[in-house]
C-alpha cells in the first residue's frame, strides 16, 4: 500500500492545473483524490479540525480549493504545515467533488 505523502506527491503531478489556469479534475485524480481522503480521515488532526476546514469551504467548489492548497503548500512556512494543508483539504475536495456538479 502506497504512504499518503506518495499518493499525495502522485496527485500533485498530475494535469489538473491546465494552461489557462483552470483546474479540471480526470477521473483518475477524482479516484486518487478519495482513497487520499478516506487515509486522511484516520489522521486526528484532520478529524478534529473537520468542522473549520468545511466552513472555511463553504461557498467554495472543489477547484477552488484545490487551488487554495496549492497556494497554501507553497506558502507554507515549514514541512509540517504543507503536509498538514493538504491532509486536511484534500477531503474537503473529495466531499465536494461527491456533490453534484462538484461544487458544495
Amino acid at each position: 500500500m502506497k504512504k499518503l505523502d506518495d499518493m499525495i506527491a502522485d496527485l500533485l503531478d498530475m494535469d489538473i492545473v491546465k494552461s489557462d489556469n483552470t483546474v479540471v479534475f480526470s477521473n483518475e485524480a477524482r479516484q486518487l483524490i478519495h482513497e487520499i481522503a478516506e487515509k486522511c480521515s484516520t489522521i486526528p488532526i484532520v478529524d478534529e479540525t473537520r468542522q473549520q476546514a468545511e466552513e472555511y469551504a463553504r461557498g467554495l467548489s472543489a477547484e477552488q480549493v484545490y487551488t487554495d492548497m496549492l497556494y497554501k503548500i507553497v506558502e507554507a512556512p515549514t514541512r509540517i504545515h504543507m503536509r498538514v494543508s493538504a491532509r486536511m483539504l484534500i477531503p474537503i475536495i473529495d466531499q465536494k467533488l461527491q456533490n453534484v456538479g462538484g461544487e458544495g
